[in-house]
């Protein structure tokens, strides 16, 4: 065969090969796809999403990459709100022989990039990655060959992970930050070595809310002699770094049937050097900890072998040992010596309750300064026995000497002596006097400052006394940034507390304060951003659930959001989530508040306020200034000047920035505008002008009593008059969030306020009238007006009614009134010539005046007809003009 021939062949060969690898991610995607979405669909019970899928053979030749871009995987019922994983990409390597079969697809590695993985267990034990659909044997079979998906695995791994293991049962938490984890080994055969290799840049692990290992660097080899049929897992020689603390782990695990695990293992610090110990201490291991001199003997073992399941757990022992112990870092004058730790746990037998921990003798030495405890803890499930010693005496000064602290400055004294025995039982039986507690811990001249403190702490004085029965504070004298505080008082049933569950902790305190700023307090504002900007941004105040605090409080001053309150005293209670407020008083805004209710954040989402405000003589203004429900529920305000008082009931949901939610908004009360003057208000404007008159754009008010409510988003205001000299106006209706409004005017408005064309209409229908009959009538200095306000605060609209017919109505009233008149005239004159008659002869008399009576009447009826002209009966065709 000539060359040519042979490099065409293997040209045409590498062609058929290349398009071969190109064409078969796409000649098997679709049943590949079909074959992933049957296997979650068959096997998992959680709510599966991805969104792309991949197929490659070029770059993962020999095998059939398969790529899942943005798998999550959400749990659903009790975890509807748990994403037990978020995988950004997902590579799975199939045989590729397999994949041509079309038997089953065999995985060979799997590797997880970048995982976000959160696994979880409540308090019942239900685990959020228990998604496995149940099913019976026969389902089991069934789903078996229904999926053609095999674990044929020879490599895993796990790039940049977080994975978080939160476990409420029983009160651990770990989590593995930036974990980097692979494993190789044959996973087909029954026998096989997996070699793993892990690094984590940060371990956290908490048990019972002891913080055991924070922020910790960890790398680990560890070789597993795995046996699949026994399902035993031995470990091999390794070594496992922890900061600068190297262990090793020897042992066995195994899980002879669905329910138990067999453990026998043991661990031992490979080095006994204090200095790698201490690296485990996140305040030690900092970048100065190289430079740091420790020495000293230091000693960590244990082991633990035994059954694990629902019912037991295996025996445990553990030995801590630290003997002449020094750290001193260079450039720093004074050390920690004689350093002397031996602690031991231990438990013989599984049963948790017979757990013992002792620590017999804890010493060390501050420069010179001795420190000094002991503590013994039994029967930790049954009766809790506690037998427990601190004695010592701390210069915070001198730790400054021991402990580099830059840009931060510590001084004060802290002396200490505490003693404790007895047994939970005692205080379940309310027996305190046999739970012996006694002791004392006093500060004096505590500071605390610098660069990286928020604000400055000191404490001139402050003494706590412990015995049985309570916990008493006295002569505490404390000052947090601009804020100072003093206070006393006692903690009553904090054994209760410490060994009962659900028992809030009871305490009766009283608190003086020169300043309080409470915006200071909860947080330094955000640069650039202006104190306004800054308090307009509060954030929740959660009471706390697990205390029954009497609170006495007087307050010089409090800043709080833009509230400068003045001489605030009362007492507060803190109960269920929730502050009551009992008879507080504080002057702010130039008057005087009182206030009895509640703020409540048993939901924390929407807090509760529930108060009953009494204001004296506050100023409107600056209650318009200060109070955002008043600038949308009372714009007048705004206009207003004076001062005001009140009593109202108030209550509402607020939002996350702690401001009323205006839709649950609901307030009743009443108020007394004691003096002021409204002016520059444009619906009176508007009013003023619709009358053709400047009178009303200005109006004064003195002791003006209005009743009203705001219940959905409206203010409703009760008939109310206001006056002004002969001008008078009842005001009822309401206005809106929107600043929308509706209210109804009836008015008596002084003839001498409207337009020249109302008035000479009147005069002309009056002037006709004087002239039929001759007299003299006149119109009344008022006129009734009623008027519709509506439209918004700044864009109102005023519709008034006719005035022309009210000034009509006059005119018949006086016509009417005119009849009368005369009428009662001719009837007084018939009368006194009947009573001449009557003394001439009462039988002529009574004739006389009988026939007199009925002339005097058809005369008197004649004359009024003459005089009137059918004025009344006419019917008026001119109109008064209507005010627009």
């Amino acid at each position: 065969m000539s060359f040519r021939k042979v490099a065409i062949t293997l040209v045409l060969t590498g062609i058929v090969l290349l398009s071969a690898a190109a064409l078969a991610p796409f000649l098997f995607k679709d049943k590949i796809l079909a074959e992933v979405k049957k296997s979650i669909n068959t096997n998992v019970n959680a709510k599966v999403n991805f969104k792309e899928v991949d197929f490659t053979l070029i770059s993962s030749f020999p095998y059939l990459g398969v790529d899942l871009d943005s798998l999550t995987i959400a749990g659903i019922d009790s975890f509807a709100t748990d994403t037990l994983a978020n995988i950004p990409r997902l590579h799975v390597n199939l045989d590729v022989m397999s994949v041509i079969k079309g038997e089953s697809y065999q995985i060979k590695s799997v590797k997880l990039q970048e995982p976000r993985i959160y696994a979880r267990v409540l308090k019942s034990g239900k685990a959020n990655w228990d998604i496995a659909k149940a099913d019976s044997s026969e389902a089991a079979d069934a789903d078996t060959s229904q999926t053609k998906l095999k674990a044929a695995l020879k490599n895993y791994e796990i790039e940049n992970g977080r994975i978080v293991y939160d476990d409420a049962s029983l009160g651990f938490f770990m989590a593995m930050d930036s974990l980097n984890h692979d494993g190789d080994g044959d996973f087909t055969q029954d026998l096989f070595t997996l070699n793993t290799s892990s690094t984590i840049e940060k371990l956290t692990v908490k048990y019972a809310g002891i913080p055991y290992l924070s922020r910790v660097k960890l790398s680990a080899d560890l070789p597993i002699e795995i046996d699949m049929k026994q399902m035993k897992f031995s470990l091999g020689a390794n070594k496992i770094n922890l900061n600068e603390l190297i262990l090793s782990l020897s042992g066995s695990l195994a899980m002879p049937n669905a329910d138990d695990m067999l453990v026998d293992v043991k661990f031992n610090a490979a080095q006994s050097d204090l200095k790698n110990f201490l690296s485990l201490i996140p305040a030690l291991y900092s970048s100065s900890f190289k430079d740091m001199n420790a020495s000293g003997k230091f000693g960590f073992e244990g082991k633990a072998k035994g059954t694990y399941n629902e019912k037991s757990l295996p025996a445990f022992d553990l030995h801590f040992l630290i003997a002449d112990g020094k750290v001193k870092y260079p450039g720093l004058s004074s050390a920690i010596n004689n350093i002397a730790v031996k602690a031991d746990i231990e438990n013989p037998d599984g049963v948790l309750d017979h757990t013992i921990v002792n620590i017999p003798s804890f010493h060390l030495e501050f420069g010179t300064i001795p420190l000094d405890g002991k503590l013994l803890v039994k029967n930790p499930v049954s009766d809790p026995f506690v037998d427990m010693v601190l004695k010592g005496k701390l210069d915070l000064k001198q730790l400054t000497t021991i402990f580099p602290m830059q840009g931060m400055n510590l001084s004060g004294i802290v002396d200490a002596d505490v003693k404790a025995t007895g047994n939970k039982s005692s205080v379940d039986k309310g027996q305190y006097q046999n739970f012996k507690i006694s002791g004392f811990l006093v500060a004096n001249n505590f500071n605390y400052s610098g660069q990286q403190v928020p604000m400055p702490v000191s404490v001139p004085s402050a003494k706590v006394t412990f015995n049985p029965k309570n916990i008493s504070l006295t002569n505490l004298s404390a000052k947090v940034g601009k804020s100072d505080f003093q206070a006393n008082g006692t903690l009553d049933n904090y054994l209760e507390y410490v060994f009962k569950k659900d028992i809030p902790l009871r305490g009766k305190f009283n608190v003086r304060s020169g300043l309080l700023d409470v915006n200071e307090l909860m947080g330094p504002s955000t640069p650039g951003t202006s104190k306004q900007a800054d308090t307009a941004k509060l954030t929740v105040i959660e009471v706390p659930a697990n205390i029954d605090f009497a609170l006495s409080v007087n307050a010089g001053r409090v800043l709080y959001d833009n509230y400068d309150i003045q001489n605030a005293a009362g007492s507060l209670q803190v109960d269920q989530q929730t502050l009551y407020f009992k008879d507080m008083k504080l002057d702010m805004l130039d008057g005087r508040l009182s206030m009895n209710g509640s703020y409540a954040s048993t939901d924390v989402k929407k807090p509760k306020v529930n108060i009953d405000f009494g204001i004296e003589k506050m100023s409107i203004q600056k209650a318009f200034s200060t109070f955002n429900t008043i600038k949308l529920l009372a714009p007048v305000a705004k206009y207003t000047s004076g001062t005001f008082s009140t009593k109202l009931s108030f209550n509402s949901e607020l939002d996350q920035h702690m401001m009323p939610l205006y839709s649950s908004v609901n307030v009743e009360g009443i108020t007394n505008i004691i003096q002021a003057i409204v002016q520059g208000f444009e619906p009176l404007n508007k009013l003023s002008l619709a009358l053709n008159t400047d009178k009303l754009q200005k109006l004064e008010l003195n002791n003006f009593l209005t009743k009203f409510k705001i219940e959905n988003g409206r203010l409703n205001v009760a008939p109310l008059t206001i006056k002004k000299g002969d001008f008078s106006m009842l005001v009822e209706g309401f206005n809106s969030l929107d600043q929308s409004m509706s209210y109804k005017l009836a008015m008596n408005v002084p003839r001498a306020y409207l337009g020249t064309k109302v008035n000479a209409a009147g005069n002309a229908l009056l002037a006709r009238f004087n002239s039929k009959t001759g007299s003299a009538v006149e119109l009344g200095e008022t006129v009734k007006v009623n008027a519709l306000m509506t439209g918004t605060v700044l864009k109102p609209s005023i519709k008034i009614t006719s005035v022309a017919d009210d000034t009509r109505n006059e005119v018949k009233t006086a016509a009417t009134q005119f009849v009368d008149t005369k009428k009662a005239e001719l009837q007084a004159k018939a009368q006194q010539e009947v009573n001449t008659l009557v003394e001439k002869s009462k039988a002529q008399a009574q004739q006389r005046a009988d026939t007199l009576k009925k002339q005097v009447q058809t005369k008197a009826a004649e004359q009024i007809k003459n005089k009137l002209g059918g004025f009344i009966r006419k019917k008026q065709t001119t109109s008064a003009d209507t005010v627009r």
